[in-house]
This record gives structure tokens, C-alpha cells and sequence, in this order.
């Protein structure tokens, strides 16, 4: 439902003509440009909602751009379709002593369509300038207007853009007739609401200044935590031509219901007999739900639909059936339907998929949450979890797309949050074991089978999809060893109740050990080395760790005749709260044998314990990449 430049969509507030100000940048405090590589001198904001169907947004943007790493938050798109409607734009480059150097027109900026290359359909676009101009610094200014036909999504405010971008001064004003009701979230806002009143109109300004950039952080929490923001909803809506009003998520889950998922479960009765056919001979409601899932991955298709209802509504389930193609919501709503007709019932599922664990504001239900929609199959003692845009996942698997986070459910009783899976470190395994023999002239070669479970099943879901050809290329670049070639390549799905990725590989590398003189140089850790950190005597976030994870890798190599077969053995553990190490090397016979194990474990630590944790990676590191000095008989 989200589109291309989704993150963005800071810069999609549209803005007010002002008169131009000075923008030397000698003007901005010291204290905004340290660590900065551009400054929003000044971000203005309007929005008024003269009717349910006529909301005015204008913004004034003015932003100094430091160096080429600030070029990306120079870029201006500005979304629009049916029910948003451009009325002005225009802007101007300066540049450091704020001399004029180039008017932005209309004729600037470049019409493309604002969803990526899968959409069949669309009616949504956008209006795009990059700026070409690289003499730095230079201040760029956007002025623009736009129109909106509805006022169920009121642009939202949040005044810091980035990290590593420094606010000079920000401003939200939000105006209304007197007598209409809003719900207004403000979030870490220490300042004082500003509130006018006239004979027609009451409004509502937030103001921000003096947001000084900030150092980049490793495993810090998601900054839109702390970061101030404003969401307005309103308590009667007019989106689309549909009226509408919710306080909260079971009413908003009823709205849903209602209005965008209505007889959208309209399969005709043929298509309802192939899948009670289909079904017939499964000895439970989750075999059945298998079958159809299954049939769902073979003979649909996921595609990005950006119109309906403003990306909100599915299309129906016949349209999905008789094109065997759909986006996520239309995908959902066919799953659904499938089941429904063998008499299993199923709740559509709102949810803001990504990487990054996002959830749902509990106490202030909007539509501007969530980007993605699941299903939920509320089986007695095993509710489970279908991902309907994936043709390889297996059953019940929702990976870490949609992992951990709340969801609003359509159900029976109106909009449910609900939570999906977690997987736990224990289940996030990644469980290697390598059989290798090491030649006289310092090469390796030998068998490489590796298990990936949980949410290190899609490390090489993109090597398993892979071309022959692809795969080998995938396959260096994610082992990363100089002069590994790979002889034979094997992956395969095991989609049962715990599913994981196999793969099967035959390697050589030519001169992994170094001959100097009598002595054989090896690392016996050949395939998983941890990386080190930046040291950080200041730390200010805390430490956060998005999902644990267990790497255990075992690894024999068969020594030469000639290799004298002794080495002080080696067992090392360091156990720390966030994570535990642990490392066994020795010579057995004639291998040299290694075990090695990796955790780490999910949460948040505080950001005192960041040396601890600097200090843990450079441990790990340095004996992941520690050597042997073999004597050569």
C-alpha cells in the first residue's frame, strides 16, 4: 500500500508562499552543523480543512545542503491522484552566501508514476525534482499547494528527517471550522500548543527549533520512538465518496469491514466446488488450509495495485481468481475467501511490515498506520499466520517481515489487535557443518552443509530462487572467501511445522593456507567471522538488539601426510548478557577439528554497557580470525 520514496514521504508536505529570508549559511548556529550533512532552516506547514472534501495543505521548505551525503534530503516528490490535486509549486536554488542562482518551475519537475515496476494498474503519481547542483553548500527552498478531496489522512508532522540532518526550525499549523471534531495525538512534544480562534476557524500550531543532528548509533531502538510527532484523525470522514467515523480500533475494524471489505468475498459457486473438491479428502481444517495455501502460492501471483479506495480497498476475490494476480490486500481477501468456502473462517489483518519490528498506536486508532496486510486463521490452540504475497514460504511462516509486532484484525466483533509470532534466539539457528581436507600445496576442498531456521530462513531464500549461473555469483559475494569456487550446489525447502533451508555444497579454495618455510599458516574458522565495531566512549542510546539469533558451526579438515598433528588445544567461552561465545579447537588423528558457537540475545541494554558490548565483538572477531602455525615435517 506504501509506495516508491515511502520513506520519503517527509518531504511530501506540501507549502506556503513566504518571502525569502536570509540564507546565508553563515546565519545557521554552529551547534546545527556539527555532525549535520544539511539543515532544515525552515520547514512551515499548513493545513486546513474548509469541508470533509476540501482540505488545503501548504508548506514552505527551505533546506542548506553540506556536502553530497545531504544531496538525498534535497529531493522533493510530491505525490498526487484522484483525490489529490497539485495547485502551485515552484522553488529556488541559492547558494552559500544565500545569492539566488536558479528559479524551479513547474516544467522542473519530473511526472512518473509513484509505485515501482510490478504495478499493473495505477492512478498514482508524482511530481519529482532532483536538483542538479553539486557546488556546495547551497540552500534549496520548495513552495508548493495541494488539494485534497478528503479528509480521512491528514498529513501527519514530524520535524526531524534524519540522524543526521539538524532542524533549524519547524512549524505545523492545523485549522478548522469551528464546531468539528478531531482526535489529536501528540507525542514527545515539550512545547506549548499555540491555539487561535476566529469567527469561522479554531487552529492548532506546534513549533520546533534548534534540533541539533545527531552521531549514528549501532543497535540503537527505532528513533521514531522519541522522535515528536503529530497525527490528527478525524471524528467524521468523507474518503472516497464514503462517510464514515471511528474513535477507536473496534470501530475502525467495523468501518473496514463495512465499507472496504463487503462483498468483496464474492467467488461464484463453481470456484467454491474446485476448492470443496480440492479439500475433500483432508482429515482437518488445517490440512485443508495447507491445501489451499498451497494452491494459492502455485496460481496467483503478487503485483502492486495502487487504486480503489486509495490503496485501502482489496479488489474481489472472483477478480483475483479469474486474473490469478493481486496485490497484498487482494491476496488476502482470495485466501480468505478460499477458506470461507470450506467453512473455515479467517480475520483480515493490518500490519506495518519491514525488518524494523513497528507497532500499531494502541490507544489511537488511524489509517495511517500499517502498510501490509496478512491473514490470521483462528484455529482452536493454534492460531496461525499466512503470508499471501509469497509463493515460497512455508505454511504458517511469516519470517521477519511481519514478525513480532502488533496487527488490527477484521473480526466478527470489529477491529481486534492481535500479535503475531516471535521467534525466539533458539529458533533463529543457523547450524553449519563442514567436512574439508587440506592438500600439501595449502588448498582446501570438501562438503559444506548448512540449516537455516526461523528468521535466518531468508538468508539465502535469494540464492535459492537464483539462476544456476546466479547462484555462484550470490553464493561469493555472501561467503566472501578469496579464490572459493563452488563445484557442486544443492538447496532445498523442508516446509514442515519447523521449516528451514538446506544447503548442500562441494567447494575448493586454492592457497587458503600459507607455506613460510616449515610452517603451514591456516584459520580453521573458515565460513563465519564476526565483524567488529565502532568504539564509542560517549554512547548515548541504548544498546538494542531487533532479534537474537544462534550461529554453531563445526568443522573438520583433514590434515597432510606431512603436517606434524600437534597444536595446543583451544577452548575459550565469553558469556556476557547480550550475547555468549564459545570456541573449541584440537587435532584428533589426523583432523583439526573446530567448534564454534555464536548467540545473541534480544533486547535492550543500556547504553553504560556499550564498552562491555564493543569489547565482546573485538573478542569474537579476533578469535574468529585466529591462526595456526602447522609444522611442516
Amino acid at each position: 500500500m506504501k509506495t516508491l520514496f515511502a520513506n520519503l514521504a517527509y518531504f511530501l508536505i506540501p507549502i506556503a508562499s513566504i518571502a525569502q529570508e536570509n540564507y546565508d549559511i553563515a546565519q545557521i548556529p554552529g551547534a546545527l552543523k556539527s555532525r549535520a550533512v544539511a539543515t532544515v532552516r525552515n520547514d512551515k506547514t499548513v493545513v486546513e480543512v474548509k469541508s470533509p472534501e476540501q482540505v488545503t495543505e501548504t508548506v514552505t521548505r527551505v533546506i542548506t545542503v553540506y556536502n553530497k551525503n545531504g544531496d538525498y534530503y534535497a529531493a522533493l516528490p510530491i505525490h498526487y491522484n484522484k483525490s489529490n490535486e497539485i495547485k502551485s509549486i515552484k522553488g529556488a536554488i541559492y547558494n552559500e552566501m544565500g545569492i539566488l542562482q536558479k528559479k524551479i518551475a513547474t516544467k522542473d519537475f519530473k511526472d512518473v508514476s509513484a509505485v515501482d515496476n510490478s504495478t499493473m494498474f495505477a492512478d498514482s503519481r508524482m511530481k519529482v525534482y532532483i536538483p542538479d547542483y553539486h557546488s556546495y553548500p547551497y540552500t534549496i527552498e520548495y513552495q508548493y499547494e495541494v488539494r485534497h478531496k478528503q479528509n480521512l489522512i491528514i498529513p501527519s508532522w514530524t520535524p526531524e528527517v534524519s540522524n543526521n540532518v539538524s532542524v533549524e526550525k519547524s512549524s505545523y499549523q492545523f485549522i478548522t471550522p469551528i464546531g468539528s471534531e478531531f482526535r489529536i495525538e501528540s507525542k514527545n512534544y515539550k512545547g506549548n500548543i499555540k491555539e487561535e480562534k476566529t469567527d469561522k476557524t479554531v487552529s492548532k500550531t506546534w513549533n520546533a527549533e534548534q534540533i541539533p543532528a545527531k552521531k549514528e548509533e549501532s543497535y540503537s531502538p527505532n528513533p521514531n520512538l522519541k522522535r515528536t510527532s503529530v497525527l490528527i484523525v478525524p471524528k467524521n470522514f468523507v474518503y472516497y465518496g464514503k462517510e464514515g467515523n471511528f474513535s477507536d480500533w473496534k470501530e475502525y475494524g467495523d468501518w473496514f469491514s463495512t465499507k472496504l471489505l463487503s462483498k468483496k468475498q464474492d467467488l461464484t459457486e463453481a470456484s467454491k466446488q474446485k476448492f470443496i473438491s480440492l479439500t475433500k479428502n483432508a482429515s482437518s481444517d488445517q490440512e485443508k488450509a495447507k491445501i489451499l495455501y498451497d494452491y494459492l502460492q502455485k496460481n496467483t501471483r503478487y503485483i502492486s495495485i495502487q487504486i480503489g479506495i486509495g490503496g485501502l480497498e482489496p479488489f474481489p476475490a472472483s477478480e483475483v481468481d479469474r486474473l490469478g494476480y493481486g496485490d497484498c490486500k487482494a491476496l488476502v481477501n482470495y485466501m480468505g475467501s478460499m477458506l470461507s468456502a470450506v467453512g473455515i473462517p479467517s480475520y483480515y489483518c493490518m500490519v506495518e511490515a519491514g525488518k524494523r519490528k513497528e507497532n500499531f498506536h494502541k490507544t489511537f486508532a488511524n489509517v495511517q498506520d500499517g502498510n501490509h496486510a496478512i491473514l490470521c486463521l483462528p484455529f482452536k490452540n493454534d492460531t496461525t499466520w499466512l503470508e499471501c504475497t509469497s509463493q515460497n514460504l512455508p505454511f504458517g511462516f511469516l519470517s521477519n517481515f511481519t514478525d513480532d509486532r502488533d496487527v488490527i484484525a477484521c473480526t466478527e466483533n470489529g477491529g481486534v489487535i492481535m500479535h503475531t509470532p516471535k521467534y525466539s534466539n533458539a529458533i533463529n539457528l543457523q547450524l553449519r557443518n563442514a567436512e574439508l581436507s587440506l592438500s600439501d600445496d595449502g588448498s582446501i576442498k570438501g562438503s559444506l552443509n548448512t540449516k537455516f531456521y526461523g528468521t535466518q530462513y531468508e538468508n539465502h531464500m535469494e540464492i535459492l530462487l537464483a539462476s544456476n549461473n546466479e547462484k555462484t555469483k550470490l553464493l561469493a559475494e555472501y561467503y566472501n572467501i578469496d579464490n572459493i569456487n563452488f563445484e557442486q550446489v544443492k538447496y532445498t525447502e523442508h516446509k514442515q511445522d519447523k521449516p528451514f533451508i538446506e544447503e548442500n555444497l562441494s567447494i575448493s579454495i586454492k592457497n587458503y593456507a600459507v607455506k613460510n618455510g616449515n610452517k603451514m599458516l591456516i584459520q580453521p574458522n573458515i565460513f563465519n567471522t564476526q565483524s567488529s565495531i565502532s568504539e564509542n566512549k560517549n554512547r548515548t542510546e541504548d544498546i538494542f538488539i531487533e532479534r537474537g539469533f544462534v550461529d554453531i558451526d563445526s568443522i573438520s579438515i583433514a590434515l597432510p601426510n606431512n603436517i606434524l598433528k600437534t597444536i595446543t588445544p583451544e577452548q575459550k567461552v565469553i558469556e556476557k548478557p547480550f550475547g555468549k561465545y564459545e570456541f573449541k579447537s584440537e587435532i584428533k588423528g589426523n583432523k583439526l577439528f573446530t567448534y564454534r558457537k555464536l548467540e545473541f540475545f534480544e533486547g535492550n541494554y543500556p547504553a553504560s554497557n556499550y564498552e562491555d558490548f564493543f569489547q565482546f565483538h573485538k573478542e569474537v572477531s579476533g578469535s574468529d580470525k585466529g591462526r595456526y602455525n602447522l609444522s611442516i615435517l
